[in-house]
């Protein structure tokens, strides 16, 4: 199947590279989350038990909402974003040499 669509100018594709389309209301297995947030499968299943990203039990397989995960990925790019800016400030005030 092939799609066409008009990217956004700061969207990037690289050669050779594989694109995963998938609805924002779809759900993903606990692999394909891992895989998108490039985490280790035993990483993600202990941020899935902690409750800090939502799933649920279907057929006995785990899934992750989309959108859920994609709200962790927004929560987690503001606390680097945080990070980088207390960091920057330190090195301003001379806390580090």
């Amino acid at each position: 199947m092939t799609f066409t669509a008009t990217l956004p100018h700061s969207f990037q594709v690289i050669a050779g590279q594989d694109i995963d389309l998938f609805p924002v209301s779809s759900d993903l297995t606990v692999a394909q989350a891992a895989d998108r947030l490039q985490f280790s499968e035993n990483h993600l299943s202990d941020l899935l038990n902690a409750g800090l990203i939502a799933s649920r039990l279907e057929n006995g397989k785990r899934l992750v909402p989309l959108s859920c995960l994609l709200e962790y990925e927004q929560m987690r790019k503001g606390r680097r974003a945080w990070l980088k800016e207390q960091v920057c400030e330190n090195q301003e005030m001379g806390f580090y040499d």
